[in-house]
């Protein structure tokens, strides 16, 4: 099981308190009891204080002796082992306290009907009877509140997803059915080239493909080879939703430590689904009594993997957890996990709001250990505007000004831009004179066709100087280049993002006129959520984000 530093600080914080107990300067309670399940003593189960950081072990014979700060009365005392459910009973100082584990489900029931988080309030296993704000703020830090601004609970409805997975326009236009001949050497049909409407089903009408299997998961589950995004509804069209995500027991990995490319999404991962009548919930803490189950893989990056991974046609298309996993960031000592930077505490000490006819205890918790799931990601500007760092060197040499620009990844754990190969990235560089007139360009790096070519007021930089970061496609028939029909067979043609920590150098030389005086350089760095043209034939008004923007001025 993984111990979590905050755990291993937390011991020695009690050690600590130990020895001053030891030396006289303060005085701590004990509870002492036992552990045990169907009368047989658990040893190695967790014992703490419902919501505190300190906690035993139980030993061989199940028994467990846990210093706590002074209390009178009783505390609500909480145990886990593998194997079994949360345990919870009330203990007092120097009282013999018994807790008695009740073994989980270990089949899967494939029967079983996933329960929305809002549109099932009635169940009482539904999420928003207890993590949902009661006070009807959409901004509440709980949960359900949160993931309902998450683009994981839009997956399945994402208007752009289903623009390119069904080959339309966002106002439902429909394009042309991809047109394929026969081509004598390779003996199959392939697509012909130049053809201007993009979509997965206008190259593959009769086939509803593995898209599902990530955007609609729970559909996926009931038909895994044959699910249709267009067909998803109720809880299939929440995407990824709160009980399907807290019913994964596991994550299966290849050798390689990714997921294999033959088992999309889903299919990757394994579920423990409660008979009947039955309830099961896994989740990131070990002291949360009832149908609740501790699962350290809930805190791992490994736990995103499935849906963070994915490869066409022998071609790496989506890989933020596998550039996770080759960079410094997965180091288990002194990395950080996908959880650190996209479930980050927002300095909330609870994530329940219980209703007024439940009386459960509800601790106080350290709010370093609440994370939150509102999920910041490509979309985010404030994680965006953390994420790299521009530097601008510029001088005068003789009658030129000479500019070289620094972009790091400074704060992603996986490659900028990354996942799904239409992003991009867009470094722009300027120089002007004292006057706010453009220096003429004469030599250096310049942005590429996929930039855009047409007015850079409307964000065509096709041909300016700066570099466009991304993973470029060919369609392996047309040669058509960048491919943005990734799903077809392709090749690599070029990388050039930025991995974790690395940096990118490019030069730029600016003519400067007779008499010039003080010039400013500025640099511009943009995500852009996909190729512009692609956005324009799809009617995607989906601006750039200013990610970085660094001015300097040379005397």
């Amino acid at each position: 099981m993984k111990v979590h530093y905050k755990a291993l600080l937390a011991l020695a914080v009690l050690g600590l308190a130990l020895a001053l107990t030891g030396w006289g300067l303060i005085q701590l309670s004990t509870l002492r009891g036992t552990v045990n399940a169907a009368g047989i003593p658990v040893g190695g189960a967790i014992v703490r204080v419902q919501g505190s950081s300190d906690y035993a072990l139980t030993d061989a014979e199940g028994r467990f002796t846990l210093p706590v700060a002074p209390f009178s009365g009783e505390q609500h005392v909480t145990a886990w082992a593998e194997g079994y459910f949360i345990s919870h009973t009330a203990g007092a100082p120097l009282s013999e306290i018994m807790l008695l584990l009740r073994a989980h489900p270990i089949e899967d029931n494939l029967e079983y009907a996933f329960v929305s988080p809002v549109l099932h309030p009635d169940v009482e296993g539904a999420c928003v009877r207890c993590h949902a704000s009661r006070s009807g703020d959409p901004n509440a830090p709980l949960p359900v509140d949160e993931w309902r601004l998450d683009a994981h609970s839009g997956s399945a409805t994402n208007p752009r997803f289903l623009s390119l997975y069904n080959g339309t326009t966002l106002t439902g236009e429909l394009g042309a059915l991809t047109q394929y001949q026969f081509d004598t050497e390779l003996g199959i049909d392939v697509p012909l080239p130049d053809q201007p409407d993009v979509g997965f089903r206008l190259d593959y009408p009769e086939s509803n493909g593995v898209c599902a299997t990530c955007h609609a998961p729970v559909l996926a589950l009931e038909q895994p080879t044959t699910a249709d995004p267009n067909a998803a509804v109720d809880v299939a069209a929440e995407g990824v939703t709160c009980d399907l995500c807290h019913k994964i027991a596991a994550v299966r990995l290849a050798v390689s430590g990714l997921p294999s490319a033959n088992l999309p999404g889903v299919e990757s991962l394994e579920f423990l689904r409660p008979p009947d009548g039955e309830q099961i919930f896994f989740g990131p803490y070990d002291d949360t009594p009832g149908d609740d189950v501790y699962l350290a893989l809930q805190s791992e990056s490994q736990f995103c993997a499935a849906c963070h991974t994915g490869t066409f046609w022998g071609v790496s298309m989506y890989n933020s957890f596998g550039e996770w996993l080759a960079s410094p960031y997965s180091d288990p000592v002194s990395g950080q996990t996908c959880q650190d930077c996209h479930m980050p505490t927002l300095g909330v000490t609870t994530f329940v709001d219980l209703p007024p006819d439940v009386t459960q205890f509800v601790p106080e918790r350290d709010p370093h250990t609440i994370f939150s799931h509102r999920m910041p990601g490509a979309g985010d500007l404030n994680l965006l505007q953390t994420t790299a760092q521009v530097t601008v060197d510029a001088e005068r040499v003789g009658d030129n000004l000479d500019v070289s620009v620094t972009v790091t990844n400074t704060g992603a754990g996986h490659s900028i831009p990354t996942d799904n190969p239409l992003r991009n990235l867009i470094l722009l560089v300027e120089a002007r004179d004292a006057n706010g007139q453009p220096l003429a360009f004469t030599e250096g790096a310049t942005i590429p066709e996929w930039g855009g070519v047409g007015d850079p007021a409307a964000g065509y930089y096709a041909g300016l100087p700066g570099v466009l970061y991304a993973k470029i496609l060919a369609d392996f028939y047309t040669g058509e280049l960048p491919t943005t029909a990734y799903w077809r067979q392709t090749r690599l043609v070029s990388d050039n993002r930025i991995a974790a920590l690395a940096s990118d150098v490019s030069n730029y030389t600016f003519e400067l006129p007779a008499g010039a005086g003080e010039v400013t350089v500025e640099a511009r760095l943009y995500l852009r959520r996909a190729f512009i043209e692609l956005m324009a034939a799809k009617g995607w008004e989906t601006p750039d984000i200013l990610m970085e923007q660094v001015v300097r001025v040379v005397p």
